[in-house]
């Protein structure tokens, strides 16, 4: 098998195993791969009606191809209605963003062309949001330095507020704030005061909680935000 032969057929396969009408899978995952993740807005731009689009979703989530998420603060996940999918696995969302969409170009030997379509939206559609996810694992290892929670995720409100990372402990009062930048250039001030504001919007204990504030960067800190966090407990880099 070509190199683009396997690159068209590996997904297909997985997923010929387990289902039929592969065309419907692939459709509802190449949708999601490209930013969509409502329940409407998938169904939307599929043409179809959300209650039809429910059995292919339970489905894909029950091959644990999907993962279906709410505002990590959601006291009953299941019956949210801020529901948002997502491909579980890196491969197989780089696969349907990136292979799937251009298999005609790709089988006619023209890479070159697709390797600069993928180059010149990699980081900012890709890659960022893998290192939210490996972000969001790398809060577990702050228990040790002492910091109190027992629940990480992603919130937001609708489409207009999100956090990267919201982390609390359901027994207690502790709420960590996180923001993760995936750039080239040293993270300021600027993001931790954006955050801050974005955190006020978090009801969760509002009146006794105890807010803290963790900034992940690719690309270290500015003098002024090392400076400042130093000299406050609550934030860490």
């Amino acid at each position: 098998m070509s190199r683009n032969a396997f690159l068209y057929a590996e997904p297909e396969f997985l997923l010929q195993k387990e289902v039929s009408e592969i065309g419907s899978y692939f459709s509802i995952l190449k949708t999601i791969a490209a930013g969509n993740h409502k329940l409407g807005k998938i169904a939307a731009v599929l043409n179809i009606k959300q209650t039809s689009l429910s059995k292919y979703l339970r489905i894909l989530s029950d091959l644990d191809i999907i993962k279906r998420e709410v505002p990590v603060t959601e006291e009953n996940p299941e019956k949210s209605k801020k529901g948002l999918y997502f491909i579980k696995d890196h491969f197989i969302k780089f696969w349907f963003q990136f292979i799937y969409p251009y298999r005609g170009l790709l089988e006619a030997d023209q890479d070159d062309y697709v390797m600069r379509k993928i180059q010149s939206v990699f980081i900012e559609n890709h890659v960022s949001y893998v290192y939210e996810d490996i972000c969001r694992e790398k809060m577990w290892d702050l228990l040790s330095m002492g910091c109190q929670f027992n629940r990480v995720g992603r919130w937001w409100r609708d489409s207009d507020v999100e956090i990267d990372i919201v982390a609390y402990d359901s027994f207690g009062d502790d709420i960590y704030f996180g923001e993760c930048k995936y750039s080239r250039n040293p993270k300021g001030t600027d993001v931790l005061y954006s955050l801050m504001e974005k955190s006020q919007h978090v009801n969760w204990n509002r009146a006794s909680r105890r807010n803290h504030y963790v900034l992940f960067s690719k690309s270290g800190y500015t003098a002024e935000l090392k400076n400042y966090a130093a000299a406050e407990d609550i934030i860490l880099l």
